[in-house]
């Protein structure tokens, strides 16, 4: 383990016991409610205390998603963030390897996710300085989340990067769930495997709680030697005191990847669909780790105050051919933070207040393969953050009034190599985020609900440098000074209605998000194969979406999501040929998006289920050439789950069972379209075994 993580954890843990003992006597049950013996009692689930901060209720002017523990670990074999997230709607991904491994991304209302705000109990998972949030680095991260909160648009103020196409919020595993012991094994094409043991120690007789996980996994990938594999620990345990609540998370992921970062033209794949042209040689290999520390307490019959620590260490690097020498290019970043939550709910009033500071380091150094030593650069960006939020919703008979206000300051400063005789100015912004709304609750189980909501982030580091990695005086005047790309802004209104039944949960919204200075992608990769981007002055995007869930007979369940939008860049110039276009739709924003499934459970121990989906025709770049296209497609799952001896299981699932090629992903280079081909049809089996 690293010295300086161990550190942390050490001196973190030190801190939370002696901070043990200063208010009510807490007493956490199996439902998470939290019951204060002080004369009073008051009920109050622990997910509001420890993540209220980040989510929204259900009642608010918010259009959001909730998925729980059984959504996610429906027909789930191990797969990317991306791919589970595909169940909300307005949510596309693509993946490097063409499968469900690997490095995968995704992009929500066509917003690529360095600009979706990503948190765990609360404390930023976005690495600062490129704004990206790496869940490959620890594979088989989703088996230990308890729920996910997806919103979309402006939502609510999160710690962090900008929540500039929304928000993913999750949960770690309770303190107070049950005991048990649990061995998840899944084996699929390609030679896909995973195996994970995990255990919880449920409530013990000292009042202390434990449960850990452990992953290894890994696959061939479905392009040509595009494997990955990896692992991953995660623990967490916790103090359920006398006159407080502490709770320790930390996880730890190891993975290494054959690349396939480069897409294939068109014509290439029609020879060999699997075709991936980077070598064997060009592979990476990263380490990552994350402890934080939350500390709970009441305040007094109406109050809450948390309080979190928070340390992430990234290590590792990747190689690149530039025949006839391989290059490495390796970073290693230090990530400290810290958040204080205070909470206030009497009656028909609601407050959330919080505070989050954070200081990030990252170094970046290259050097031709073998000789790892004799460094041709070494340099170094830093950057701090500082935030504060009000939050107030108040109840006004049927009506919810919401108020959301956030101040955001971060600085960033780059130190070039000790060969670079560059003085390179630093950067700081200063955001106010403000946002607001009404929901109106029609009855019981119908709300209908409006807002608005403004937000502001800055460019990433990748932004700033034009795609390079290190300054030196060969792109100086390329670079100019850091401020050359502006901030971006969006407005975004949102309205829709939230019904809820007992056999049926409907979520109808339309949005309207219109952005300033969007640093929108271009279609084109850096050299290191980063996505370029630059600002566009006036861009928009408009849509309306839907989230079903119903049994319309006993035992029948169907889902639909589905987005219907209208999405352009209202003037926009090719960077290869300077033409100037108007009114073009933004790349890789298909404008209809569909999830359907069905399942039908069969007996107590067999369900069955299937599903589709379509994505409509997208472009490559924003020129909207009619030749540069990721064509329609309509893809079809399906999967019967065995249930055994009343808590284990076998699964078994067909991805994309008409065999189809198709893409959801490319660019554009030397005026040919290339792809990411996604993997044909292929197999999952797996195994649950629950003591």
């Amino acid at each position: 383990m690293n010295n300086k993580l161990f550190l942390v954890y050490l001196l973190t843990f030190l801190f939370s016991i002696h901070q043990i003992g200063v208010a009510a006597n807490l007493i956490i049950s199996s439902n998470d409610t939290i019951k204060i013996k002080n004369d009073t009692v008051k009920k109050m689930q622990l997910e509001e205390v420890s993540i209220s901060a980040v989510r929204a209720d259900r009642k608010l002017p918010v259009t959001e998603t909730l998925l729980t523990k059984e959504n996610i670990d429906e027909n789930y074999t191990g797969q990317e963030m991306p791919v589970i997230l595909a169940k909300t709607p307005s949510v596309t991904w693509s993946s490097d390897g063409g499968n469900y491994t690997g490095y995968s991304y995704l992009r929500l209302r066509g917003i690529d996710q360095t600009r979706i705000n990503f948190t765990l109990n609360g404390v930023p998972l976005n690495e600062p300085e490129d704004e990206g949030a790496y869940f490959s680095n620890y594979p088989d991260f989703l088996n230990s989340i308890r729920s996910i909160q997806v919103q979309r648009g402006a939502g609510v103020s999160s710690n962090g990067s900008a929540s500039f196409a929304g928000s993913v919020n999750m949960e770690s595993p309770s303190l107070s769930d049950s005991a048990y012991t649990e061995l998840n094994s899944s084996y699929g094409s390609y030679h896909t495997y995973r195996i994970s043991p995990e255990f919880n120690s449920g409530l013990l007789k000292n009042n202390w709680s434990f449960y850990g996980r452990y992953s290894n996994a890994g696959s061939d990938g479905f392009r040509e030697h595009s494997g990955t594999e990896g692992q991953s620990f995660f623990f967490s345990g916790g103090y359920l005191g006398k006159r407080g609540v502490f709770k320790f998370t930390s996880f730890t992921g190891y993975s290494k990847s054959q690349m396939a970062y480069l897409a294939i033209a068109d014509s290439a794949l029609k020879k060999n669909y699997r075709a991936n042209f980077l070598t064997n040689d060009e592979k990476d290999e990263f380490k990552q780790s994350l402890a934080m520390v939350q500390y709970m307490a009441p305040l007094g019959k109406h109050s809450f105050l948390s309080s979190t620590i928070y340390y992430n260490y990234l290590e590792g690097g990747y190689s690149i051919l530039f025949p006839p020498d391989l290059y490495n290019f390796s970073v290693k970043s230090d990530f400290y933070g810290a958040i204080i939550n205070y909470q206030y709910q009497n009656k028909a009033l609601k407050i959330n207040a919080g505070l989050h500071a954070n200081d990030y380091v990252r170094y970046h150094y290259s050097s031709i393969l073998p000789n790892e030593s004799a460094l041709l650069y070494k340099n170094s960006g830093h950057k701090n953050e500082a935030a504060t939020f009000l939050k107030l919703s108040y109840d006004v008979k049927k009506f919810t009034l919401f108020m959301d206000m956030q101040y955001r300051y971060a600085k960033f400063s780059y130190l070039p190599d000790k060969n670079t005789p560059l003085q390179i100015q630093s950067v700081d912004w200063l955001f106010f985020n403000p946002k607001g709304g009404i929901s109106y609750l029609l009855n019981d189980k119908h709300i209908i609900y409006a807002s608005i909501g403004r937000t502001c982030r800055e460019p990433a580091r990748n932004d700033m440098f034009a795609g390079y990695d290190n300054i030196d005086s060969s792109n100086y005047s390329e670079v100019g000074k850091l401020n050359r790309i502006k901030p971006e802004s969006v407005i975004d209104i949102e309205a829709g209605i939230k019904l809820l039944y007992q056999k049926l949960k409907l979520d109808i919204n339309i949005y309207d998000m219109e952005f300033e200075n969007e640093i929108a992608t271009i279609g084109q990769l850096s050299y290191i194969g980063l996505p370029l981007r630059k600002n566009v002055a006036s861009s928009y995007r408009r849509g309306i979406e839907l989230n079903l869930t119903t049994e319309p007979i006993k035992k029948l369940f169907l889902s639909t999501q589905a987005n219907l939008s209208t999405n352009r860049i209202k003037i926009y110039t090719t960077d290869y040929d300077s033409v100037t276009y108007s009114n073009v739709q933004p790349l890789l924003t298909p404008s209809f998006i569909l999830n359907q499934s069905v399942s039908y459970a069969f007996t107590k121990w067999m369900k069955a289920e299937a599903g589709a989906r379509y994505l409509s025709l997208s472009y490559l770049d924003n020129s909207n050439n009619k030749n540069y296209t990721a064509p329609s497609s309509l893809i079809f799952n399906a999967s019967v789950c065995f249930t055994f001896l009343k808590y284990h299981s076998i699964n078994f699932m067909v991805n994309n069972l008409t065999d189809q090629k198709y893409y959801t992903s490319g660019y554009v280079q030397n005026a040919q379209p290339y792809y990411f081909a996604m993997a044909t049809r292929y197999y999952f089996v797996t195994l649950k075994l629950r003591f």
